[in-house]
């Protein structure tokens, strides 16, 4: 999977943009005195700077849905699962190794160019396999930092986001930052509004890339534990395994 993939499971946050917007100025709204685009750059700050959060709902990737639950940190600790129609994988990344179970039509799409795909998925299918160090299909939902400096990356996607309702997210206070686009594309960033103002859900409607994804515990240990090497066939040894 290509870190293109990933960035994807965020792309509507990086569509909403942190500067230039217009602002409603309610009196009676959290953030008061501060702009649309100065609580959007504040959330992505804060987002950023987090040690730790899950990551957790459905997006389009590709032409085809994709759910995803990831647990990641700064240190590049990972543990969580996606799910699409070319199949689903467990994937634990810790220290320089990443570890993947995938059934086997997640593994016959992944070696769809090769000749032996088939019999590859068979062998692999329910199995934890170590895949080798930068190997682009799993590693970029484990990058954090990496993910999350698409928020801001695209400088022209930066006006037009107005502030909406208060409401609330999995219990916690948040205000609405809403977007709407040329293409159809309706965009709603939430943020909270007690303590540190995390990003806390980022909807998309309507265009190419509709989905949901919720951010939640911020702070929290990841526990990306290997699974015993007596069960994991070493990708990068030509399906040893582990030792």
């Amino acid at each position: 999977m290509s870190r293109t993939l990933a960035v994807s499971v965020i792309c509507a946050t990086a569509a909403v943009g942190i500067a230039g917007c217009s602002d409603d100025a309610s009196s009676d709204q959290p953030f008061q005195g501060q702009s649309a685009d100065q609580v959007a750059a504040k959330a992505v700050t804060a987002t950023r700077n987090a040690t730790s959060l899950r990551m957790a709902g459905k997006v389009s990737a590709q032409g085809q849905p994709l759910t995803v639950d990831f647990h990641v940190d700064t240190q590049k600790n990972c543990k969580g699962r996606m799910a699409m129609e070319s199949g689903s994988a467990d994937i634990v990344h810790t220290g320089q190794t990443t570890y993947v179970k995938g059934d086997k039509k997640f593994w016959a799409g992944a070696a769809q160019d090769s000749s032996g795909g088939r019999k590859q998925a068979e062998a692999l299918g329910g199995r934890w396999v170590k895949v080798p160090v930068g190997d682009s299909r799993t590693t970029g939902l484990c990058d954090k930092q990496g993910f999350l400096a698409d928020l801001d990356s695209d400088k022209s996607e930066r006006k037009g986001m107005k502030k909406g309702d208060v409401t609330t997210v999995d219990g916690r206070k948040a205000i609405a930052l809403k977007k709407k686009k040329g293409s159809g594309e309706t965009i709603v960033m939430y943020v909270a509004t007690e303590g540190k103002p995390y990003i806390l859900k980022v909807d998309q409607s309507g265009g190419k890339s509709p989905g949901t994804v919720v951010f939640s515990d911020y702070g929290k240990p990841v526990k990306a534990t290997p699974p015993p090497a007596d069960k994991v066939i070493d990708g990068t040894k030509a399906g040893k395994t582990a030792s």
